[in-house]
């Protein structure tokens, strides 16, 4: 294979795992809404932080009640997303924290110490109340330092857990990818050797990625460089969304899906292997493989392969000669 051929093979395959990511990840997000998951880790993760009993009383608290959107006819976990502006708010209300101009900072350690709150969570704000104490505060100032402090505690507490949260999703993502690969039979070597063998299908499915990325890179690009989470990146790409549809549609003969009308036939000729009408255990792990490459490609998300397809394109119209002019 020539250069030209590569890159348009490359174009084309990142082009298809594009499309399959768009609409993994669009089944994941469904998913996720559905069965409230992110709402429900960030109230396992609040448990952790404080108790059960703690994390009931905070979700009865007015403000976070606020955040909770969820429909009325449907039972809710809770909001998926607390500021931590407001969880401290939250807290310091339903533990009480309060101290009057009247009242000194050494008001605020006997109320904790005399709380029935957990040895751990009490350590932790007795730190806080104490390091407001060393700077030596005026009140209102204090009040607003502590605040502050548990604003920051929750941040950095919430950071770490949603680490978690990512691994889970990727997990989730890979079984789902898989799922859609085996569905659409996106057979990423089988996808390989087609786009390899047919000029016509690759150079047409280039140029349609080239088209599409051409209206929509600018405004996507500068969205993925400021978004700072998976779902804010994924948002990003719903200009791309509305394309999609009419790029299929000029591309109808991409080598995935299933020919319903004789799928084992279909699969035997995908082998490639042996001949059709015969099974082989080659071929089958052949294509088994391919759809393996396919969900590990698709969990990957398609903000990763849609700058991928950018990069790429750049690379290949940099390398491109000018076109003469008649002197």
């Amino acid at each position: 294979m020539n250069i030209p051929t590569i890159l348009n093979v490359a174009i084309s395959l990142i082009f298809i795992f594009l499309i399959l990511s768009l609409l993994t990840s669009e089944i994941q997000e469904a998913i996720a809404t559905f069965r409230q998951w992110r709402a429900k880790h960030l109230k396992n993760s609040i448990i952790t932080l404080l108790t059960k009993e703690l994390t009931d009383r905070l979700y009865s608290n007015d403000l976070i009640q606020s955040l909770n959107q969820t429909g009325k006819n449907r039972a809710s976990v809770g909001p998926s997303y607390i500021p931590s502006d407001i969880f401290a708010s939250a807290l310091i209300d339903i533990l009480k924290l309060y101290i009057s101009d009247s009242q000194g900072i050494d008001t605020l350690e006997t109320k904790i110490n005399n709380s029935a709150l957990p040895t751990k969570l009490k350590d932790i704000l007795l730190t806080f109340v104490k390091t407001i104490q060393s700077q030596d505060r005026q009140i209102e100032t204090a009040v607003k330092d502590l605040h502050h402090q548990i604003a920051t505690w929750f941040d950095e507490s919430m950071q770490r857990s949603s680490g978690v949260y990512k691994r889970n999703a990727k997990g989730m993502s890979f079984l789902l990818g898989l799922a859609v690969a085996v569905i659409a039979n996106a057979d990423t070597v089988y996808l390989v050797q087609r786009l390899h063998k047919e000029e016509i299908l690759r150079s047409t499915v280039a140029q349609i990625s080239e088209e599409i990325l051409a209206r929509n890179s600018d405004v996507i690009i500068k969205c993925l460089n400021t978004a700072k989470d998976q779902a804010s990146k994924d948002k990003c790409l719903t200009p791309l969304r509305e394309n999609l549809n009419t790029a299929l549609n000029d591309i109808s003969s991409l080598p995935i899906g299933w020919d319903l009308s004789n799928p084992l036939k279909q699969l035997q000729e995908q082998q490639s292997i042996s001949s059709v009408g015969k099974w082989d255990l080659r071929g089958i792990i052949k294509v088994i493989f391919g759809w393996f490459l396919s969900a590990v490609a698709i969990s990957m998300g398609a903000p990763f392969w849609f700058q991928a397809l950018n990069k790429i394109i750049n690379v290949r119209n940099a390398g491109k000669k000018p076109n003469s002019t008649a002197e």
